[in-house]
């Protein structure tokens, strides 16, 4: 499905620590090729080794391992400037198929206002975003998909992308979360998710009241799925910057993977 991933490297233990959990991930997604990115930041200050020549060596080092490791092909690429900006460049020059970045937050609001690499790519991304976090709950109960939903235009590709998945017989779930103020949509919605339940026999559907980023946490909490996937709108109104979407909120707290589909 996601065939050429960019994958972000930043050489932390925390960021191998969260790619011990692609292996899983890149079977799932029908990843044949990763590319290893490094961003030299040069507006903040660099460590002695952080040169271009230093950080090909490490990628390609990497790079090596994770292709004996998981059996995809990998190529590297160094860059300079900020992060998301140059990944985003990278994969629209490759016309990549997404990106794999590391998030280490884990908290709703402080790391949303002031940004991080993964965040910063979350609100920006025009290419579907997997977003890996640090592993620090226990690793994922089954291997079942969540598809978090609001039933709007840009929840499409997401549900494609789930459907897809789903085509294997995997088992999986549908969480339409929606608050105390229902919508004229609330009704064609509930409709959507019920049928898409009927097609998939092996998908549960969860229709939620309350605030969509608590309940979707909390399902994401008790079900500890292997990957969960939502939609994403093209472009982030000036104001919602500082208090950012729903997706992107559950995406900076979840304990497990989210795929941002554009």
């Amino acid at each position: 499905m996601l065939e050429h991933l960019i994958l972000t490297v930043d050489y932390t233990k925390e960021w191998e620590q969260a790619m011990e959990q692609l292996p899983a991930l890149l079977r799932l997604l029908g990843t044949k090729k990763v590319t290893l990115t490094y961003v030299l930041q040069t507006h903040k200050r660099l460590h002695r080794n952080d040169t271009e020549g230093a950080a090909t060596e490490r990628l390609r080092t990497i790079g090596e391992t994770l292709a004996g490791a998981l059996g995809v092909e990998t190529s590297t690429h160094v860059a300079s400037g900020f992060v998301a900006q140059e990944v985003q460049a990278l994969a629209r020059r490759l016309t990549a198929d997404g990106v794999i970045a590391c998030n280490r937050s884990h908290r709703v609001g402080k790391e949303l206002f002031f940004g991080n690499t993964a965040l910063n790519l979350a609100r920006t991304t025009r290419v579907p975003l997997l977003i890996i976090p640090v592993q620090d709950q226990p690793s994922a109960a089954e291997e079942e998909i969540l598809l978090a939903t609001d039933g709007s235009k840009a929840s499409f590709n997401a549900q494609t992308a789930f459907e897809k998945l789903m085509a294997n017989q995997r088992a999986g779930r549908v969480v339409w979360a929606h608050s105390e103020q229902p919508e004229q949509s609330d009704e064609a919605t509930e409709q959507q998710i019920n049928e898409l339940a009927e097609r998939l026999p092996n998908v549960h559907r969860n229709i939620l009241i309350g605030r969509p980023v608590d309940q979707i946490l909390q399902t994401i909490n008790d079900t500890r799925p292997l990957l969960t996937i939502m939609g994403k709108r093209g472009s982030t109104p000036i104001q919602e910057i500082m208090i950012g979407s729903t997706t992107e909120h559950v995406a900076a707290a979840s304990p497990y993977p989210v795929l941002m589909m554009p």
